[in-house]
């Protein structure tokens, strides 16, 4: 039976395809290795090899690819979501087949000495070829990551198993050793990058420390964001199979996130929304939309010599971007460690504002058509009296409908005050002018409300229509105020 070894290099370099590929090279071109795969992460800026072959042949492959990274990465510009501190970060040995852990301890030992000697660097010994326990798990090694690495070298207890004790600012340092085959699982979430993190920390063996140990045995995690997916993700080492099994692993993260999983529509194809949504598929014939238009345009809509849009689409406008404004600050502090206890809040209150920005938005057209109607009606002919009946029916028809938009607009503003004082007197400070600017924008939307539905309402003929009307349009001008200055109140209070 002939010998099999594994080694699973991790070079700190996850966006550059030439020094990624000029690696690949370097292992592929040793005789005796057979390089299984690369998987390269552009947010993590980490790329993870794996390569097979006997034993003296994979020493001599992560040697190779070890020269090749001295020449091609700089540490000192390394920027990237996974804890590193090296170039060449870690280099594991796992015996496959006709070795034993004893073996590749060994060629972990004959590396991490050649690597040192060669490239005069210091290199770590961590899993079953760790000299002391202190420093058999990697992330005791990794602890203070490349930037804590050079006040590291400094204390006697940190002075490396081989190599100098000097800090080399373009590699850092290695860590090589001998494990058992490592299940590397990650699990996709709509998350941030801080509620994963948490996760992984409620999870992963080490937990938050000595006082906090997590729940699964044998198991490491992190959290992180990629960028380049859209997407956070706890990221967990299983190092042991045996003992802390996959299905558990999936099934406690489950019961962490609760809501965990994309909807898979591009699982067994690519899924195109433009060729996928039937919305995008069927054309819009209904012209060109205010809330299509970018803001450059709008404002000059706006600035026109016409009528609409007028005050009442910049009124509901201005009610959408308060209202989003609240659903940003709401997301700022939701996810987030220090306001970890405000979760349940968060999931609360962001909805709503999330629903009203959609609602308030959607009236920015319906003001301006709701204008149009009543111009419309204008035009009609008069020359007999049939025809003055139906203009005029018309006409109160589309002053009515001209009223109704500002008092929704009124009316959505007025279910968002109790969310927006809750979110102001627990929110994160960090949006304390995003929170004022949102009461104070609700409130002109009102304002912006109140004036169009009393100016519309001039012309209609209905007496009993224009005082209910009247005294609930004034009704929620008031509060609008009154709720604004105490929003602004508890927002000034807190700036202790």
């Amino acid at each position: 039976m002939s010998q099999l070894v594994e080694c699973v290099p991790n070079f700190s370099e996850g966006n550059n395809k030439e020094v990624i590929d000029a690696i690949s090279a370097a292992i592929t071109q040793t005789p005796g290795c057979v390089l299984l795969d690369v998987d390269a992460g552009p947010s993590t800026n980490r790329t993870v090899y794996t390569f097979v072959g006997q034993p003296e042949s994979v020493v001599k492959g992560a040697l190779n690819a070890a020269h090749t990274a001295w020449q091609l990465i700089d540490m000192s510009r390394h920027r990237g979501e996974h804890p590193r501190m090296g170039a060449l970060d870690v280099c594991p040995f796992i015996p496959v087949r006709g070795v034993s852990m004893e073996d590749c301890v060994l060629c972990a030992k004959a590396f991490g000495q050649r690597l040192a000697e060669e490239l005069n660097v210091p290199v770590y010994l961590y899993g079953e070829a760790a000299q002391m326990a202190s420093r058999r798990t990697l992330p005791a090694i990794r602890a203070g990551e490349y930037e804590g690495l050079p006040e590291k070298l400094k204390q006697a207890e940190w002075a490396p198993d081989f190599g100098p004790s000097n800090f080399v600012p373009s590699w850092g340092a290695t860590v090589t050793g001998a494990r058992k085959f490592l299940i590397a699982f990650n699990i996709n979430l709509l998350a941030t990058k801080e509620q994963a993190h948490r996760i992984a920390l409620n999870l992963r063996e080490q937990g938050r420390g000595k006082e906090q140990p997590g729940r699964l045995k044998k198991v490491q995690g992190i959290g992180w964001y990629l960028e380049e997916k859209n997407l956070a993700q706890v990221s967990m080492n299983l190092l042991d199979f045996e003992v802390m099994g996959l299905h558990t692993v999936f099934e406690e993260t489950c019961r962490e996130a609760q809501v965990v999983s994309r909807l898979g529509l591009d699982s067994l194809v690519p899924f195109n929304p433009r060729e996928r949504v039937i919305e995008y598929l069927v054309p819009d014939n209904t012209g060109q939309s205010l809330l299509d238009s970018s803001l450059h345009n709008f404002v000059h809509e706006v600035a026109a010599r016409s009528a609409a849009p007028g005050g009442g689409s910049v009124a509901a406008a201005a009610g959408a971007m308060g209202a989003a404004l609240a659903c940003m600050a709401g997301q700022m502090t939701y996810g987030r460690r220090r306001f970890e206890h405000l979760d349940a809040a968060m999931r609360r209150l962001i909805p709503p504002f999330h629903k009203a920005v959609a609602r308030l938005a959607s009236l920015v057209d319906a003001d301006a058509q709701a204008f149009a109607a009543c111009l419309e009606a204008m035009r009609l002919p008069r020359n007999t009296p049939e025809e003055g009946n139906r203009r005029a029916a018309a006409l109160q028809e589309g002053l009515r409908q001209a009223v109704k938009v500002p008092l929704e607009l009124a009316e959505t503003v007025s279910l968002l005050w109790p969310m927006l004082r809750e979110l102001a007197l627990c929110g994160n400070l960090a949006c304390r002018s995003d929170m004022q600017v949102a009461a104070k924008a609700l409130e002109t939307s009102v304002f912006g409300a109140y004036f169009n539905v009393l100016t519309n309402l001039q012309d209609v003929v209905d007496e009993a229509f224009r005082d209910q009307i009247h005294q609930r349009i004034s009704s929620l001008l008031q509060e609008a105020k009154t709720q604004a200055a105490q929003v602004l109140e508890s927002l000034e209070a807190r700036r202790a």
